[in-house]
């Protein structure tokens, strides 16, 4: 351990000799990088079931991890009463028999730790050897619905599961329970994705992750799903460096403005017969983003679009024999509007509908012409989900930051838009898990806080606890010497409250002069200070705390998550705002009398990653920095994320201009490490090669470190382990006296 702080007082030195000679009784191990990341890590967060609630029941399955893989409890809410989920025995001897696996292969997918169930809980589907089975619980009987060496993929049940929807080299099919298979779409391929999203899509709108673009009707008889034409879409090429001969990856990839694929939005029967297509009017030869499709209950299907920029976003309903289309409302902007959910269609035909009108995501109910019915929630605080709708006893369920920006409260809204009750009454982070139907007897709460490891509890309507269901102990934690987070407020000169969070080194002693360390995200909405367990993140922080080094995590406005409002200023202007938030932090901790104001770095990753190199190459406030996966011109990152908050390069060229941080590469001041995967295919490698090239233009001393065969994050356990390693290295150089 490499001890930089300065001392302060005459003596210090000899008393920390007499300290030494008459150790603790029961001193506690140093903490080091490994424990935290790599191979052998150490896990911090405490081990919780894996829960889910079974459709239409008051049961809820608990999946526990085994050595032949996952067993399935099926437990009852009310008196905990518990009963295997199935037998996995007879679907392993299936499994091997008719795939010829081993015995243990068998075992181990016969326990999937993700169970794909059909609406009636009655039926598995699984995804072995390239196609598609169905196991039945009842008969116990297993059977195969595709044959052929294609991959089906995005495969779903319909809700009265009698056939599953797949996508296959990019068309859409159907396949009932005894193999009938039904072509819907054709023309699949490069250029054209039937029923699945591309990259540009799936990243920014439905969800990292969520290649799904097909959505079964309440019925089972449609589906509707988006085309994509990629055709003017310009491409990417990632490369797997590794092997002797690297393997290409090629893709769609828009940057701010480039053409964006062309959606359009169809309904398939799922017997066959033809492709309705849904025109939504209005819009003319304008580009439009397609950004949320669903049914409601009587299987119209209302759909949601914005323009280009997302300066609005308008809510359509279309008949799906038709295709005729009209806007049921409008949400606008000055600035931008976000992707705000599906509606929740109630027994009336009306709906709740979530807005940022007010500059704070509430609840609204709306009737079924569209009309504003009431006002269900309000206040300088933000509903953040809709958790369920009970519509019998008259409330929904939801959860938001009603106490503080930091942390996530459960609350039960009344639908005739009284008060809401507050249903969680510890202070902290709380994520709740509702039936999926029905009437609300129960749920599931996984809380924690900042000091507090994540617990979770069963609670009772009105959010009264009746068992508690695991979490909460973190036994390696007690092998290591911990300094306590505080949570706290940075108020900047114009008046803004800045959340942070300081951990102190350990031994704090207000008398010496201690380095430190400053992290940051600060991208709009992207909170990193939050009243929650952080587990081996929080470690990280607390391994440089054990180095002598005070640490700070801050939030600019942008990122406070107090509503969209607080992200305008970011509006055309990336990064300005931001760094004079981020400065006024910095200046505020290097005023401390235990802070060496002349020894502050930086780390930050993707939008961190920038606001480390913005920070460095337009202000002097820091010694070092280390930027990862770093955007350097908004013009080299996707098209949605970029154009939402800075509209076109051709309609605002100055401020794509005066954001970039290669146009300031030459104003480079303190220590520079670069970080990045080489096979990123979000935030691309390209990025920190031209910001090298940059600084070798610009004669910049500089380190960069690259990571192959890893994406925007590093993943690999010794990978990362040797990330963090090289992270504290840099540190410990570069702020030591």
């Amino acid at each position: 351990m490499l001890n930089i702080f300065r001392r302060r007082a005459p003596g210090t030195f000899v008393l920390l000799v007499l300290l030494a000679l008459h150790p603790a009784a029961a001193q506690k191990e140093p903490l080091e990088v490994h424990h935290i990341y790599g191979p052998e890590a150490l896990d911090f967060s405490p081990e919780l079931p894996r829960l889910r609630w079974l459709p239409g029941s008051e049961e809820y399955l608990s999946g526990e991890d085994g050595e032949d893989g996952w067993s399935w409890t099926a437990v009852d809410a009310a008196s905990g009463d518990s009963r295997p989920f199935y037998n996995p025995g007879p679907l392993a001897t299936a499994l091997r028999e008719r795939l010829d696996l081993s015995a243990e292969d068998a075992a181990s997918r016969a326990r999937p730790g993700s169970l794909r169930l059909s609406p009636a809980a009655d039926r598995l589907l699984l995804d072995l050897a390239s196609d598609l089975f169905v196991w039945s619980f009842d008969d116990e009987t297993l059977t195969r619905l595709t044959r052929g060496p294609e991959t089906e993929e995005l495969a779903s049940f319909s809700p009265n599961g009698r056939r599953v929807a797949f996508v296959r080299d990019a068309d859409l099919y159907v396949v009932d329970l005894g193999g009938n298979e039904l072509r819907l779409t054709t023309g699949g391929g490069e250029n054209t994705l039937n029923g699945k999203l591309d990259w540009v899509y799936q990243e920014e709108i439905y969800g990292r992750g969520n290649y799904q673009a097909h959505w079964w009707s309440p019925d089972g008889r449609r589906l509707a799903f988006l085309q994509s034409d990629e055709r003017d879409v310009p491409r990417f090429t990632v490369v797997d460096h590794i092997p002797f001969r690297p393997p290409l990856e090629v893709y769609p990839y828009p940057k701010a403005g480039d053409p964006n694929p062309r959606v359009r939005l169809g309904v398939a029967k799922a017997s066959g017969g033809g492709i309705t297509w849904i025109d939504p009017g209005l819009y003319g030869h304008a580009e439009i983003l397609i950004v949320n499709v669903t049914f409601s209950p009587d299987g119209d299907v209302w759909y949601q679009v914005q323009d280009r920029k997302q300066t609005f976003l308008d809510l359509h309903r279309a008949d799906p024999d038709t295709g005729k289309s009209e806007r049921v409302l409008r949400e606008e902007s000055h600035a931008w509007v976000n992707v705000l959910g599906p509606p929740h269609f109630l027994q009336d035909g009306g709906f709740l509908w979530f807005s940022e009108r007010t500059g704070f995501q509430h609840l609204y109910r709306y009737d079924r012409d569209g009309k504003l019915a009431r006002t269900l929630t309000d206040g300088r605080w933000e509903v953040r989900s809709l958790n369920a709708v009970d519509e019998e006893a008259g409330f929904a369920y939801v959860s938001g930051t009603y106490r503080s920006a930091l942390g996530a409260d459960v609350l039960r809204v009344s639908l005739d838009g009284s008060a809401p009750a507050l249903l969680t009454e510890a202070r902290g982070s709380h994520r709740a898990s509702f039936p999926e139907d029905g009437s609300i007897e129960h749920w599931i709460a996984t809380s924690s806080d900042l000091h507090t490891p994540t617990t979770m509890t069963l609670r009772s309507a009105s959010g009264e606890t009746v068992r508690d269901l695991g979490g909460g102990d973190v036994p390696d934690l007690e092998r290591f010497d911990i300094s306590q987070p505080e949570l706290l407020t940075i108020t900047t000169s114009d008046g803004v409250d800045l959340a942070a969070m300081l951990i102190r080194p350990h031994g704090f002693d207000p008398d010496r002069v201690y380095p430190a360390w400053v992290h940051v995200y600060g991208g709009p909405h992207a909170q990193q200070v939050r009243d929650g367990w952080q587990g081996s993140r929080g470690m990280w922080f607390q391994y440089l705390a054990q180095q002598g080094i005070v640490v700070l995590v801050v939030d600019n406005r942008i990122a406070s998550g107090k509503g969209v409002e607080s992200t305008w200023p970011v509006y055309r202007n990336f990064g300005e705002q931001e760094l004079i938030d981020l400065v006024e932090a910095v200046d505020w901790l290097g005023a401390k009398p235990w802070v060496d104001g002349e020894r502050i770095g930086l780390d930050g990753w993707s939008f961190g990653g920038y606001m480390t190199l913005f920070a460095l190459t337009r202000s002097d406030r820091f010694r070092a920095g280390i930027a990862g996966g770093s955007v350097v011109d908004w013009r080299a990152y996707d098209s949605i994320y970029t154009e939402r908050y800075m509209s076109t390069p051709d309609d605002n060229p100055d401020g794509y201009e005066r954001t970039s941080v290669l146009e300031s590469a030459g104003d480079l001041h303190g220590d520079l490490l670069i970080i990045h995967g080489t096979m990123d295919d979000n935030v691309h490698m390209q990025n920190t090669l031209q910001m090298a090239w940059k600084l070798q233009k610009a004669g910049k001393p500089f380190e960069m470190m690259l990571y192959p065969k890893s994406r925007h994050g590093v993943t690999d356990p010794d990978l990362s382990l040797h990330l963090r390693e090289t992270m504290a290295r840099f540190i410990l150089k570069t702020i030591e006296p």
